[in-house]
This record gives structure tokens, sequence and C-alpha cells, in this order.
């Protein structure tokens, strides 16, 4: 593992940039059209909130072929507020981007490091207040969001994260996955150093991975609630998506790594919300993609995946997704009770199958997409509706916690009864 995530022009700027109490952290790639953006409001944000404090912007490219790198170079900031804009070395991803930032935020001496992504379109300056002021209080050293999102951007922290790191760990935190934060210095320069970032943590894994640390060394952390994230994104249901199975991966690998941990009866523990909360109207947030869009990639990832299905699914639930293929339209919905089962299935067959476990996680994605069509057509995407199913998931995933135990405690790839 590399000592510094800098390269030698990043390194000359830092030692150029003297101390700071307040970093804000930018990951950035091919982010031209919002980083300008980002970049402003943090920066008022700062000098709103904080104007007696010293603040920096870092901005970290990953190499983007757009004008990502220039703008954040040229932005006009106020006079006070100090910049870096500089890649990263290491491994392709957000994740040697963050573990950069945090470096950044030891050298200077920062009380606080936040991290904000590049895409953002609904930053507004309190939520740097409110992610901020949890750590300059020294009361906590990891506040995390409590932010509403499209239900097809945030999926995968509302129907995999968030109840699984619920069931596992027993630790109700809404946001698991979410891709800003903020963080003590102290705590950024401890994981800095810590000997993952030649995994896919350094990929699109971090964000899970920091969450999944903090819960299981009880550091101090608190959720912040903050006003809907809506993104810079025209996705569409892809066939194959690298960041979900980067994400997805490192949330599997966290169930064979602290498997002692999960395995433990405990009561659920909430984490604490500073700030007070935001009162959000029953809004609907959609994205790009539609529920025709999600069904379509099912169908599709179907017929490419379902052989391999059968090497990771138990028969009943092999047989009950493909009932939902043979009869897009008319067939039972995708229940929360099979996707509980489904995930359980994968993230066993992840941890202890034959195959390589990125093509597992990757075989995940149009079962995912369906799950995701199912809660739209059943909530319009309302936000009341969105959150009141995710809740009901988490818990038929507590409830399903036997299957899961049971599975883990039995599965061989060859066994002649079991999965084939």
């Amino acid at each position: 593992m590399m000592e510094t995530a800098l390269r030698a022009n990043g390194q000359r700027r830092l030692a150029e940039l003297g101390v700071a109490d307040v970093l804000i952290g930018i990951p950035s790639y091919k982010n031209a059209a919002t980083i300008g953006y980002v970049m402003d409001i943090a920066a008022k944000g700062a000098q709103m909130h904080f104007p007696l404090l010293r603040s920096v912007i870092a901005v970290v490219d990953g190499g983007s072929s757009d004008e990502t790198v220039q703008i954040a170079s040229t932005r006009v900031l106020p006079p006070s507020m100090r910049r870096i804009v500089t890649t990263y070395q290491g491994i392709q991803g957000k994740g040697s981007a963050v573990r950069a930032i945090f470096e950044i935020a030891r050298v200077v001496g920062a009380q606080v490091c936040i991290l904000l992504e590049a895409d953002l379109e609904s930053l507004t300056p309190e939520w740097v207040q409110r992610l901020a002021q949890p750590i300059l209080s020294r009361e906590h050293d990891y506040a995390i969001p409590a932010y509403a999102r499209p239900l097809v951007e945030g999926a995968v922290n509302d129907i995999l994260a968030y109840p699984l790191t619920r069931l596992l760990y027993n630790v109700d935190v809404r946001q698991p996955m979410a891709g800003d934060f903020a963080i003590s210095g102290e705590l950024a320069g401890k994981l800095h150093d810590r000997d993952v970032w030649e995994t896919d943590v350094a990929r699109h894994g971090i964000d899970i991975w920091i969450t999944t640390v903090a819960i299981i060394e009880n550091i101090r952390m608190c959720q912040v609630a903050l006003t809907p994230k809506i993104e810079n994104k025209r996705e569409a249901a892809v066939a194959f998506d690298p960041g979900f199975v980067q994400s997805v991966g490192t949330l599997f690998r966290m169930l064979e790594i602290y498997r002692r941990r999960w395995f433990e009866a405990r009561p659920i523990r909430s984490v604490p919300t500073c700030g007070g909360e935001i009162a959000q109207k029953d809004q609907r947030l959609t994205g790009a993609i539609t529920i025709e869009m999600l069904s379509d990639a099912f169908q599709s990832g179907t017929r490419r995946y379902r052989r391999f299905w059968r090497n990771i699914l138990a028969p009943a639930n092999y047989e009950a997704v493909i009932e939902l293929f043979n009869k897009p339209r008319g067939a039972k919905h995708f229940s929360p009770e099979l996707w509980a089962q489904v995930v359980f299935d994968f993230a066993v067959v992840y941890n202890k199958g034959e195959n390589d476990p990125d093509k597992v996680a990757a075989a995940l994605l149009p079962l995912y997409y369906k799950r995701i069509a199912t809660i739209l057509r059943e909530t319009n995407a309302k936000l009341d509706a969105v959150e009141q199913v995710i809740q009901a998931q988490a818990q038929v995933f507590a409830e399903y916690k036997p299957y899961l135990v049971r599975r883990w405690e039995t599965y061989v790839p060859w066994a002649a009864d079991g999965v084939r």
C-alpha cells in the first residue's frame, strides 16, 4: 500500500496550504456540469456559518477528460477560501479520492473534514453547517446525513445497505451508504492508514465501509437531517454497473469479516439525530429511470443470468423469480419476503461459493431493478409511502434472519441436495 494517496504536484501544493480548521473535500470525476456550483455553495456555507475558522476546499480528481479540473482550478472563490485541486494515485475510484482527502485533512490539522459529492444539485449552505457542527462541538467523530433521495438513485442504500446493516449490527442508521458526510480530522487520519486501499473500498465501497467501521468500533456517530438529495445523474438501467458491484460487494464482504458480531442477539440501537428534524411534505421524488426501463432491464438480465442464478438461489426462490420473468405483466409482485431471501442467498454465495464474487454481485442487479420497479408501482414515488415500504422491508429482513443464519451455516457449493 502506498504511503501517500497524493501525486507529487498535490504534495507540493499541500505543503503550501498551511493549517486549516475546516476542510471540504470533493471527490470528482467528469463533473464539469456541477463542480463549480458545489464549490460555490460549499464556500458560501463555510463563510456564512464558520467565518472565524480557516477553511479549505480540496477537489481530488480521478483523471477527468472533461473540464472538471480546469473549472475547479479557476472558479472564483471568496478571498479567504483556500483551495487545492489535485489528482490521487492508487486504484481508480472514489475511495482513493477520499483517502487523499483524509491525508490532506491530517496534514492541515483540520478539526472537521466534510465530504460532498461533486454531482450535487440540491446542496445548500446549511448542509455544511449541519454536517460540521456535531464534529466541531467535539460531541461526535462521524456525522452522516438522513435525507430523502429519489428511490432509483438511493435504492442501493434503501433496500440493501439499510436493512442489512440494521439486521447484521442491530444499529438503525438510515443512510449507511450516504455519499456525503463529516468526520473529525483525527478519525480521518486513522482511516487513511488502514490497510484497505487495494480493495473495493478504494472504489465505490468507501461509504458503507466507513459506516460499518464506525458501528463496529463504537465510534461516536450521529445522523444529521438534511433537505432531499438530488444528483446530476443521466443514467439508464444498465446491464452491468461497476459501482453497484463494488458497493454491494463490500457490503457482502462485511458479513464474513464481522460474522461473530451479527450472530449475536442484540437490541436495536438508534443512532442519535443532531440539529433537529427537517419537515418534509409528502412530495414525489422521481429519477430519470422509469418503471418500464427497470422492468425491461430485469427481463434482459434474466435471460443473461437465469442459468447462473441456479447456482445462487435456493430452489423455491429461483422458481419464484422465474415466475416473475414468465409473467411480467400479470405475475405476483416482487414481495419483500422474496427480496430478503434473494439478498441472503446472494450474500451467502458471494462469501462461501466457488464462483467469482464480482460475478455474483453483478448477477443481483436485474433482481434489484425488479424490486425497485415494484416499490415504485406501490408508492408512486411519494416520499412518505416509499419510507413506509423501506421500513417494512427492513422489518422483513429482521424476521428472516433465521433463514440467513441457516443458509450461512449449511451452505456448501457441491451439496447434491442444496443449491445447484
